[in-house]
Order: C-alpha cells, then structure tokens, then sequence
C-alpha cells in the first residue's frame, strides 16, 4: 500500500513541476495508437480507429470482424474503470472481470475471464468442493500478454473481438477475446497525469503516470499506480472493495527496426463476504436484510513481462515472454440454507507463458501472412476447506434413527495441479483483386492436466488422486476461413467459419458422501458469421452490423444431482450441447461538430440442448443469464464556454427479462420460477465534464450512474431450494442468500490533471 501512495504522490508532484511548453510541443501519436488518423475536432466527421485485435495494425472499419473499441479516456471522464462497466455497451457481451471462481463466491480468482458471457456462451463451472481453474470460454489480454495484470487503470484502449479467436489466440478465446492496452512509454516528450475520484459509499480513487524520455527517442520509462477503495452497497463492510496497483514500463527503440519493451505490474486486493444476507420473503420483490458477521480475504498479482519486435525487412518477429503469480488467502461465511464457513488457502500459483510470432513486413503485399507459437504453464496449490456450523439432516433414504450429522468438515481439499500447453497456428490472407481478400487459418493445441489431489468428506478418511490417476491428455485442432469483399472504399462486407476451443480439466468432489473424480472434456465451438461495415455521409454516419450461429459441442457444469437435500450432496459434471444465434449491430452518428450519437443493441438466443438423465435438474432450455435484447443509447454535446468547453454525456442501458440462474423443474413446478427471474428495466447514466487549459490540461467531471436508482436481482442469484408452501394457496419456500442485489445509483465527481 505504501508503494502505490508513494507513486500517487510522485505522479501528483510530477504534474506540478513537468508544465513545460517546449515539452507540450513535442507530442506525438507514440504510446497513443488510437488517435492515429483522428479528424480534426472541428470537423464533423467520425474518427478512424486503429486496433491490433487481429496482431496486425489496422483500423475497426478495414478489420472484417465483430469488433468494438471503447476509449480509455472517454472510460476516465465517465468513471469507467471497472472491466464490467466498460463493456456496458458493448452489444453481445455480458458481465466483466470475474471477482470470484466458479465455485467459491468471494474468494478471487486467478482467471478473471469466467465472468465474461459472449453470444451466450458461458464458462463451465467446476464441482463445488475443489477449486478448479478451469479455462474460460473467452480470453482476456492485457499488453498481449494472457490474463494479464492491471486492466483498470492507464488504459489506452479495450478491444472487444466476438466470436471464436482460436486461431491468432487459441487458449480461452472459444467465444471471443477482450484485449486490454495500456499506455506505453513515449521516447520523445515528458507528460504525467493524477485523477483524484470521490464518490458516495465512501468512494476514494487515485490514478497517477509519469513518463520520462531517458534517452530522447530512444528510451523511455512510464509509471503508473492506482488506489480504490469504497464501502460495501448494502453493508458497508461486508461487499468493501479495495485494491492497490502499480505498473513500470520501459521501451528501448535504438534502431527503427528494433523496440525492447519490460514491464512490472503488481495488483493487491482486499475482498470481503458476509455483513448481510439478502432474501426474497413470500414474493420475488420483497426482500429481507440480514446482518452477519464479515470474513476478510486478500489476494494479490506479480506480473514481470516483455515485448520484442525485430523487422528484418521481409518478415518481422514478436517475441512476448511473461511471468505471472497469485496468492489468496480468504475466510468466506456462508449463511443461508445452511451455515458455513470456509478457508480458500491458495499459496502458490504460477503462470508462465511465451509467445513467438512471426510477420510479412509488407502490409500492402498481395499475400499477408503470419505464423507463431504459445506455451503455457500453470502450476497451482490450493486448500479448501469447509466447516458447516448447523448439523445436517440425514441422507433421504436412511434407516430410521439415524441422528442428523454434527457440525464438523464438511470437506477437506488440498490440490497440486499443473497444466502445460503448447500450441502452433498460421494464418494467411490473399488479395485476388483490390476489392476481395480471401483469409484462412489452423492452429494446433495440446493440453496436458496433472492433479495430485488429497480430498475427505464429513471428516471421513482422505482420497487421493496420485500419479495417472489424475493426468488427463487433450488435443484441440481449430480453424478459420472468411472472405471479404468491398463494395466501395467505405463498404465492407464479409462472411466466415471459424472455430474455437476449451481444453478439459480434473478433479475431486464430494458423490454420496465419498470423494469421487470428475472429469471436463475439452469443447469446440463452430461459429459462422456474415457481417457488413459502412461508412456514410461523408464519414459522419457508421453503420456496422453482424449476424451469427454457433454451435458448441458441449457446455458443462458443475450441479448437486440430488438437490433434495444437502447433507449427502452429489456433485456431478453435466454436459450438454449448446447453440446460439443471434445480430449485433453498432450506429454511430456526428450530424455536427458538437454531436455524436450512437445506438448498439443485440439480439441473443442461446439454448441448451438435452442434459439426458439429468433433464429433471433444468426446468429451461435457455441459457441463462443472457438477455435476449440488449442495447444502449449513447448522446454526446460539446458546449464551447470561451477558452473552455463543457462535454455533456448521457446514456441509457436497456435489457429485455430473462432468468438470472437454473432451477430444477420440481422447483420450478413449486412456482420458484419468479425468485430468479428479472423483469425488463433501463437504467441510465450522466456525466458532465468541463475541459480547460488551452489544452484541455485540466478536466473537472461530475457524474451520476443509475440515475433513477434501479435495483433488480442480478445474473448469477441463485437460491439453495424451492419447496411448497405449508399454506394452501401460499406462496413456496424459497431458500436463498446473497451478498448484494444489483448497483444502486451512485454519483461523484473527478478532477483530472494531465501535462
């Protein structure tokens, strides 16, 4: 904490003493490839965006992909930062960064990934019981690196590709990818920035950079650090976020064919459970709020990465090796149908991953082409441990007499688990004329799962898994074909197959009170997708739109198959195919200088297919968690004000109803259907921000989010069981407990200072 106030304060100080014109004067586009190709601010005219989601340089409009680019300066001066709120708006995508795994709520997670819903495709979840870092259905990067450290703050740009990116990508990148870019270090200009950020809910958040030229053009360095800190939405301790981060960057470019890049980046997070519990009471709407006690968690990232381009003329190499760790240790009290309270102890868990590519240097070239390789290697320990408080009601089934079970373990699980994949791809592009290119990709991937496991139940006698017993071995091969064409300089059209894939994993959970092993196969998803990118009325109107079907092999998930009781759980893995189709469509509009307007939207319908004997555990089809209809509404005006100029912003965010979680049928059959059901709501957003300086040095931003305070039970509420009511005519029993209910309004102000 020390180290990231010190930097907050360093970056302040550097504001104060660095406002020299000479440097002003030398600012360039390097380190901020996004404003390349901007129009001018007083032409009424859309900008052009530059991206590499697809490791070249382009532009969103010349890229013939579902992509959307959201700005990280437009995310600052609207209190953006968190990954959730950033992809707000992003038609087709639901949620953000996972703060949890998949099977225990609270703790953190070393893959923040499965909190991500693209076309409706959903991580599989592992059993509860071990803490299994299964690979998520979509990827994130972070300065290209996987799962990379430091994705709130200093943002250049986040780059949203939908559909399968297996081939460039290959690991995770089964429903799509979100790349994250920071700003690098710029070799030719002296600049620092501090924004100070005060909110309700106790809301404190610091940001700060200096970039200092070491050697002028050649080398440079960047730090930068973030603090945030609130207060809990419906307990002030329990649901407290705090986070500290810091980031140093340096780039050394000696030649114009040569740049060396090294970074650092830390993350340290303080997490909490408990301090209320929230449930609906004899009717969806009505909830009741319960004090309890708070349990403390923290965990925290180390990231040491680097980034080597060579161009040797015909072809150029990136080379981009990366070191990453986590640690947690978490105390998480569950309280609801019944009470428990659990240790997550995860001391050791190493990331390594390297990757080598390999380029044409000749973007104009008729033929473009590169190839390249990824290693990846996982070694992860953990201990999860759950103490159940209440005794628990016999099995259903045992001989009378039987006394409920007493408090005690109700497991005991330590897991040393690595995972190693190697990987190959290459992809090509070919220009029959200047108007048609034809693209196509492969890509290879091994994955290999070692876990050596000690698991007990009920305090009973360990089970381990050791040597063969828990290797598993799997091979994913993925492809991809599109062809485009332009109708004119401004019209895109293109369609594609492609392919993306999830790699299995192991482990031990708890089936008629006995360990029992549990495996995940590997998945594919095959999606094909036609879509048509267009600029109009003199670049002042874009419209670009998509449609898609996927069709994913086998979705799985962890579930109790005998949700009837929980003292004698089984855990399984059902799998079941999974199809989605869908449109996406993204509007932008400048009718003139002051105005920019957007509309996104998408529409979603993502269904399972039969889950065969264990059809009884879903009483839906459809996935849920996923909106059918989702969309925003986007108004910008620019007010000059003399030297100054005041950007007014407001938006809207509107969803159709769908289910937040599954239910059995018996559940649903007991009328359990509404408890997790959310209705349509819209909820909208406003910022004001008044730009000064003579270049806008200064910005001072108020804003309110969730104008209308519009609170609804969010995806992912789930209750423990549904019975009928001991009335007739009553409402059923419903047993459920969460943490939070959806985002209350919140509203603060930032002041951003930038030389």
């Amino acid at each position: 904490m020390n180290r990231i106030q010190l930097l907050v304060s360093t970056s302040l100080l550097g504001c104060a003493v660095i406002a020299q014109p000479v440097f002003a004067q030398n600012a360039s586009v390097q380190g901020n490839p996004s404003a390349i190709g901007q129009a001018p601010n007083n032409a009424p005219a859309l900008q052009e965006v530059t991206v590499t989601a697809e490791r070249r340089t382009s532009t969103v409009q010349r890229t013939a992909a579902s992509i959307s680019v959201r700005s990280g300066r437009d995310m600052l001066l609207q209190g953006r930062y968190q990954l959730r709120d950033i992809l707000e708006d992003v038609p087709g995508v639901v949620g953000g960064a996972a703060s949890s795994t998949n099977t225990s709520p609270g703790s953190g997670t070393d893959n923040p990934a499965t909190g991500l819903i693209i076309r409706g495709v959903q991580s599989n979840t592992g059993t509860p019981g071990s803490i299994t870092s299964t690979a998520a259905a979509a990827a994130i990067y972070v300065d290209d690196v996987y799962n990379g450290v430091g994705s709130s703050y200093d943002i250049d740009r986040v780059e949203v590709l939908r559909g399968p990116q297996g081939t460039l990508y290959g690991r995770s990148a089964t429903a799509g990818v979100v790349a994250i870019h920071t700003y690098d270090p710029n070799t030719r200009r002296v600049s620092a920035e501090a924004t100070v950020e005060i909110g309700n809910y106790d809301l404190r958040h610091y940001t700060g950079d200096v970039n200092l030229p070491l050697i002028q053009g050649k080398l440079a360095v960047r730090v930068s650090g973030n603090l945030y800190e609130r207060n809990g939405y419906y307990s002030a301790d329990g649901d407290a976020r705090s986070n500290s981060d810091f980031r140093a960057k340096a780039l050394y470019t000696p030649t114009d064919n040569f740049s060396a890049l090294l970074g650092y980046a830390q993350e340290y997070n303080v997490t909490h459970t408990g301090g209320v519990s929230i449930n609906q009471v004899n009717s969806p709407t009505n909830f009741t709020y319960t004090p309890q006690a708070v349990a403390p968690g923290k965990n925290n990232f180390h990231q040491y990465w680097g980034n080597f381009n060579l161009n040797l003329g015909p072809v150029a190499i990136t080379y981009i090796p990366a070191y990453r760790t986590w640690y947690e240790n978490t105390d998480l009290f569950l309280r609801g149908p019944y009470n428990a309270n659990q240790t997550v102890y995860t001391p050791n868990d190493t990331f390594l991953t390297q990757e080598v590519r390999i380029r044409n240097s000749d973007g104009a070239a008729k033929l473009t082409w590169q190839a390249g390789f990824m290693y990846y290697d996982n070694t992860l320990s953990n201990v999860d441990n759950q103490y159940h408080l209440d005794p628990l009601l016999p099995p259903p089934g045992a001989p009378p007499g039987i006394p409920p079970i007493p408090p005690g373990y109700q497991f005991q699980s330590a897991s040393h688990k690595s995972t190693t994949a190697e990987g190959g791809f290459a992809e090509a592009t070919y220009a029959f004329s200047p108007a048609d290119r034809l693209t196509a990709g492969v890509r290879y991937d091994h994955t290999q799962v070692l876990n050596t496991e000690s698991y007990s139940v009920l305090g009973g006698p360990p089970s381990t898994l050791t040597g063969n017993q828990g290797l598993r071995n799997y091979n994913n091969f993925t492809y991809k074909v599109r062809l485009e064409h332009d109708l004119t300089p401004r019209n895109l059209l293109y369609a594609a197959i492609a392919t993306g894939f999830s790699p299995g994993d192991i482990t031990l959970t708890t089936k008629n009170n006995q360990p029992t092993v549990e495996t995940l196969q590997s998945e594919t998803l095959t999606a094909y997708e036609a879509g048509s990118k267009n600029r109009f009325l003199d670049n002042r109107l874009q419209v670009n739109g998509d449609v898609y079907y996927n069709d994913y092999s086998g979705y799985q998930v962890g579930v109790n198959s005998t949700p009837q009781t929980l003292a004698a759980p089984n855990f399984i893995i059902v799998a079941a195919p999974m199809k989605s189709y869908g449109a996406e469509f993204e509007v932008q509009a400048r009718p003139t200088a002051d105005d920019t307007v957007s509309f996104n939207a998408s529409y979603t319908n993502a269904r399972y297919g039969s889950f065969g004997q264990y059809e009884f555990l879903f009483s839906k089809s459809v996935v849920p968690g996923v909106a059918p209809f989702q969309g925003s509404v986007n108004y910008t005006h620019t007010i000059p004000i003399g030297t100054a100029t005041l950007l007014l912003h407001g938006d809207v965010h509107f969803f159709t109803a769908h289910d937040t979680s599954s239910i059995s049928q018996l559940e649903q059959a007991y009328g359990g259907e509404p408890y997790v059901h959310v209705p349509s709501e819209a909820i909208g957003d406003f910022d004001a921000t008044l730009l000064l300086g003579p270049s806008s040095n200064y910005s001072i931003t108020a804003y309110v989010r969730n104008v209308a305070d519009t609170r609804f039970v969010p995806d992912g509420w789930a209750v423990g069981s549904v019975s009928p009511s001991p009335v007739a005519g009553g409402p059923p029993v419903v047993l459920d407990a969460g943490s939070a209910l959806s985002d209350p309004r919140t509203f603060g102000m930032i002041l951003d200072v930038k030389y």
